[in-house]
Parts: structure tokens; C-alpha cells; sequence
């Protein structure tokens, strides 16, 4: 995808004007096409139309009928030598054209870091219709809203969806080598409660569900980690956290093709690798939420605890501290995986609760709680170090 830049200028406008306001765009990957050279190339390329001076009004009308653009026709207006009262103009006779058409408008410098950050999204919109993300086994059989419809998330953001099956990590388990992951996990560790066979093993996992990911070129992966552990008696909660720490590739549970996706959208976005979490409690009055999981990238926290995994004891868990923290909550949702919440939050406690998952954080929100209650996009949320809320909004906006 293209983004380009049609900027139109009076004729009587002073060449250091132009030079001044192109100088800023340069600064961004735009492409800036002088309109008398503007053709189409690809239906796949943004185009919008800047207005560097006021009087470029005929100029403009002139350009798109020859140029129809596709609708919405998007002006763009900043707060110096009447730019915005020539898009006003535009975008009234685009109006009574029936072409739909809007202004956004800011400073120079605020819309050239506006068009960069387009400039960004562009690059990820294509990354993303480059990628494959992986389900190993199925989806987990709770999961009965987080289901999605493969042809139309293809169509939506050109994802591949792979189906693998569950045997390779279960084969994984009857090896009786050793793991090279497996020693640096436990001596990171605080505490370590399994014993060392049983961290073997959940490296073996691990190792098996990296190998898995390079071969089938996986940019992303969720696996049926139950039916894993109740084959096999081995969790795969190491594995998930060990290739998020490694950053190769995004991994997410329980056969989550949503969160999954989340998490590898929510890294592309901010830099940041995701937590992914169930929902625990909700306290409307406080207006926070409590976000808990049996693994997270250990990279993430300030120090962490080898412990069991909770629901079944069986295997491992990871246990984790963070520091107190600003935070992103995300999700995306859908069939197609178009609809989206995002909130920023803060991280104000650690909680030890034997009865829930291992890492539990408490997490001050900026959006209302009810939305759990309400209208949430099903149970997983993702966590992300950093407020990006805006961001994310900025970025579905310019999708």
C-alpha cells in the first residue's frame, strides 16, 4: 500500500510557501505527486489531497474531474495561509456533487506526524497480508464466541490461517533429550516448585513449537494447550511465554485465533509484546479490572516463579510480578476480526490468589468497567506495556 500526497498551492503563492510545506511532508515516506502528474497506479494506494494555500479552490475541482478519487475524498487542511477556508469550500461543492468527502485538519507539524504515522500503518496493513498465523490442534472448546470465519479474515486483512495438528508437541514429550531452553528458564527463575523433569519436558515443548513455527513460516501461533496437557501431562505455558520472549513470532493459547491475533497486531503496532489474560474481576466502583494467566512473556515481569499450572496442578505455570505501570488493554474481535476495544490503564497491585491463574495484576482503567459486564469481545483481553490506546484508535480509523 501507497500513501501519496496531492498538494495544491496558489499560483500566486511565494515559491518559499511551497518549499516550506513540501520540506515538512519530505520529512515522512509519503510519495508527494505534483497534481499535473498525478495517475492512477493501484487500486491498493491512498490519496490525499493537501491544501497548502488558500485560492486553490478551482484547482482542485478541476484536478478530480479528471481524477475521480475513491470516496471518501479526504482534504487535507492545516491552521496557516487559509488552507482550512479553501477545504471548506471544497468540500461543500464535493457535497452538492454527491461526492462524499471530509477535511481533517490540524497543524503542519501535527498533520505531517499524522500522515507519517498513516505512512506506518500502511507498512503494517502490508506486513499483515504477508503473514500466516498458525492453529495447532483447535480451537478450545469454550471459546463458543471467539469464532472466526478464515475466507473473511483473508478478505479483511489478507492473514493466512493454518491448520497443523496437535501430534508434533505431543510427539515432542517422548523424546528423553534435553532442551536447550530449559536450563536459563529455571535459573532466571525465584522459585522453582516442579521438578526438574517436569521443566525438561516443558522445554521439549517448547523447542518443538519453535521448530514448528520456522518450518511452516509462522508469523503468529495458537495452540490447543488443554488437550496438549491432558495427553501429555505437560502444560504448554513455557513454550507460549519462550517464543513471545524471542520475538521471532507471536503465540498465544487455548486455540484463541482472535487474541492471537491481537497479540501480533498489538506488537506490530506498539513494539510491545502482548499478555494475554482472562478477565477476573471487575470492581465498578474503583473502576478497575484484575487480569490473570497461567503464562506470560517472562521478559515482561520483574521477576517470576516456576509453580504449577492452575486448573489441573499438573506441570507448569508461570508466576509473575510487574512493576506498577502504565498499560494498554486491547482486543479484536469478529468473524473477520474488524471490530476492536482498546483502553489505556495503570498496573497498581500483584495479586497471589491460589484460586486463579498464576500472574494476576490489578489494572486501573481509563474506560468504564461495564464494558466487561456489558459488551465485552468475549473473555481474553492482551495486555501492553505503555499507553497506546490512541494509537491503535488512529490506526483501525485509518483501516
Amino acid at each position: 500500500m501507497e500513501i501519496r500526497i496531492i498538494p495544491f498551492f496558489s499560483p500566486i503563492s511565494p515559491k518559499d510557501v511551497r518549499d516550506e510545506v513540501l520540506a515538512e511532508l519530505s520529512t515522512t515516506k509519503v510519495k508527494i505527486i505534483d497534481p499535473k502528474d498525478y495517475k492512477f497506479e493501484s487500486s491498493t494506494e491512498r490519496n490525499y489531497l493537501l491544501i497548502g494555500t488558500g485560492g486553490t479552490e478551482n484547482d482542485v475541482r478541476n484536478f478530480l474531474a479528471k481524477h475521480p478519487l475513491p470516496e471518501p475524498v479526504i482534504i487535507l487542511s492545516y491552521d496557516l495561509r487559509n488552507s482550512l477556508p479553501a477545504a471548506m469550500e471544497i468540500r461543500s461543492y464535493l457535497q452538492q456533487q454527491e461526492t462524499n468527502s471530509r477535511i481533517i485538519h490540524s497543524t503542519l507539524p501535527e498533520l505531517v506526524q499524522l500522515i507519517s504515522d498513516w505512512s506506518n500503518f500502511a507498512e503494517i496493513l502490508t506486513k499483515l497480508r504477508e503473514s500466516s498465523l498458525g492453529i495447532v490442534g483447535q480451537p478450545s472448546s469454550w471459546l463458543i464466541a471467539s469464532i472466526i470465519r478464515p475466507d473473511k479474515v483473508k478478505k479483511r486483512w489478507g492473514l493466512s490461517i493454518k491448520q497443523l495438528p496437535l501430534d508434533t508437541l505431543i510427539e515432542a514429550v517422548k523424546s528423553t533429550g534435553n532442551s536447550e531452553y530449559s536450563d536459563s528458564f529455571k535459573r532466571s527463575s525465584t522459585l522453582c516448585t516442579p521438578s526438574d523433569d517436569e521443566i525438561r519436558k516443558a522445554g521439549l515443548v517448547a523447542q518443538a513449537l519453535n521448530k514448528l513455527t520456522y518450518e511452516h513460516e509462522l508469523n503468529a501461533v495458537t495452540v490447543e494447550c488443554f488437550n496438549l496437557l491432558m495427553e501429555t501431562r505437560v502444560s504448554g505455558c513455557f513454550a507460549l511465554s519462550l517464543l513471545n520472549d524471542l520475538k521471532e513470532s507471536t503465540a498465544g493459547c487455548e486455540g484463541d485465533i482472535p487474541a492471537t491475533f491481537t497479540m501480533m497486531l498489538g506488537h506490530m503496532l506498539t513494539g510491545q509484546i502482548g499478555f494475554m489474560s482472562n478477565v477476573t474481576h471487575v470492581d465498578k466502583v474503583e473502576n478497575t479490572a484484575v487480569f490473570a494467566h497461567c503464562t506470560l512473556p517472562t521478559t515482561l515481569a520483574e521477576s517470576y516463579e516456576i509453580t504449577s499450572h492452575f486448573e489441573t496442578g499438573l506441570s507448569i505455570g508461570i508466576r509473575g510480578t510487574f512493576k506498577h505501570q502504565p498499560v494498554t488493554i486491547f482486543k479484536v474481535f469478529g468473524e473477520d476480526l474488524s471490530e476492536y476495544w482498546v483502553s489505556d490503564g495503570e498496573i497498581i497491585e500483584n495479586l497471589v490468589n491460589e484460586t486463579g491463574c498464576r500472574t494476576q495484576i490489578r489494572v486501573r482503567m481509563n474506560e468504564s468497567v461495564d464494558y466487561f459486564l456489558e459488551r465485552s469481545l468475549a473473555n481474553h483481553h492482551i495486555i501492553f506495556l505503555g499507553r497506546h490506546a490512541e494509537r491503535i484508535r488512529r490506526f483501525f480509523s485509518f483501516t
